[in-house]
């Protein structure tokens, strides 16, 4: 099966788990191919291993002040990890940046029919020059028209506000030559609704009995991630830190979120992704036990769109919310299955990591795997044109 798909092969192995109701070999396998190889998101330039990426130096001073960073860099071609902007420079060139936040701007940008499309970030350069720079944005592409005429960057200083066109759009970037600096970020002409990516933000209260947690779905926007971590801190709130859903998301349509205990309450059942707003979900969960996951969904589907999840976590208590929930149960089957499954974190291939994750199959359960593997590989076998768009096929058609 490795030899036929490759890196499929751990997309057929993890729909085969899915149908067997092993949910925790999905997510175990999950976690391994993402630790194993680079972070994969939809719609990432192919140029992207042209950049030489870059950690920020990072000075704050003053709690009441967002922190700066600052990056110094030779001639070349250069990335920041952390927010992700990109410059190009001939020589020898030192730069700071601060995150500032979109409140108290957006009326302003909505009077010229823009809204905004990527982080606002203070940038002055200290030394040297960057010949380009490529801001980053969390808009969608794919369905824009006319991309060019679409996109813009906005300079704000005490003189006002000008908007000044982009040179190139790529999936993540809008790029400038010889740019200015100032208070700068990447627009967009008001469209209605974007797709956006999006930060899922976790926060848990300690010292309870219960687990309770804040989450918060918003938009790709470090200033605003910063304004939530300060504001949930001063209200006892510690964060947990995950990922973050790797596929652009729908403005204005209903997202779920789901907890696999039945003790858990989930306020609101449904909500509204509203670009602006901050789209909180209050769990509240009496037995939290040792493992929860959480999933993010469509509400409604729309006709032919799968039902898969949006976004898979799990969350542990002792790495994760070690100070709220019941203490630690007796040692459990499950615990001794997610220390078996430990191992596995070494290997290197997708043929060990499948492997490794069948040794933990009983008996009846590796016959099932290998029922339900023979009509996944029947049906690829037999339908050449489709593996480019891969999908595992419907239940009914398994049976035809």
């Amino acid at each position: 099966m490795v030899d036929k798909l490759g890196h499929q092969s751990v997309e057929v192995t993890m729909d085969v788990l899915t149908d067997m109701n092993r949910t925790d070999l999905v997510l175990r396998l999950a976690e391994l191919s993402k630790e194993q190889e680079p972070k994969r998101r939809l719609k990432l330039e192919q140029d992207s291993s042209d950049w030489t990426k870059l950690e920020p130096e990072v000075n704050s001073t003053d709690a009441d002040e967002a922190p700066t960073y600052s990056l110094q860099s030779a001639a070349g071609h250069f990335e920041c990890r952390v927010s992700g902007l990109r410059w190009v420079c001939k020589g020898k060139t030192s730069f700071q940046y601060q995150f500032r936040s979109w409140e108290g701007h957006m009326e302003r940008m909505e009077s010229r029919q823009y809204m905004p499309a990527g982080p606002l970030m203070d940038v002055t350069v200290t030394a040297g020059k960057l010949n380009e720079v490529h801001l980053p944005h969390w808009i969608c592409i794919d369905d824009i028209p006319d991309i060019l005429d679409m996109f813009a960057v906005v300079h704000i200083d005490d003189c006002g506000d000008v908007v000044e066109k982009v040179s190139e759009v790529t999936p993540t970037h809008v790029k400038l030559t010889e740019p200015n600096f100032s208070i700068i970020a990447a627009l967009i002409r008001f469209i209605f609704p974007p797709k956006i990516s999006c930060y899922m933000l976790m926060y848990y209260k300690p010292n309870t009995s219960f687990l309770k947690l804040h989450v918060y779905l918003i938009r790709q926007d470090p200033a605003l991630e910063q304004r939530f971590d300060d504001r949930e801190s001063c209200e006892g709130f510690k964060k947990i830190r995950k990922h973050h859903p790797d596929t652009y998301l729908q403005t204005e349509r209903l997202f779920s979120l789901r907890a696999d205990n039945a003790s858990a309450k989930i306020q609101p059942k449904a909500l509204t992704l509203r670009y602006n707003n901050q789209n909180l979900y209050e769990l509240y969960i009496k037995n939290p036990g040792s493992e929860l996951i959480l999933t993010l969904l469509h509400t409604e589907p729309l006709v032919g769109e799968p039902d898969d999840p949006l976004w898979i976590c799990e969350i542990r208590k002792e790495d994760d919310h070690p100070e709220s929930g019941y203490v630690k149960e007796k040692h459990s089957v499950d615990e001794d299955l997610s220390a078996q499954m430990q191992k596995t974190l070494t290997v290197h291939s997708d043929r060990e990591k499948l492997l490794g994750m069948l040794e933990d199959l009983k008996k009846d359960e590796l016959e099932k795997f290998k029922w339900f593997l023979r009509t996944v590989m029947f049906w690829w076998s037999s339908n050449p044109s489709q593996r480019a768009d891969w999908r595992r096929p419907a239940p009914v058609t398994w049976w035809i």
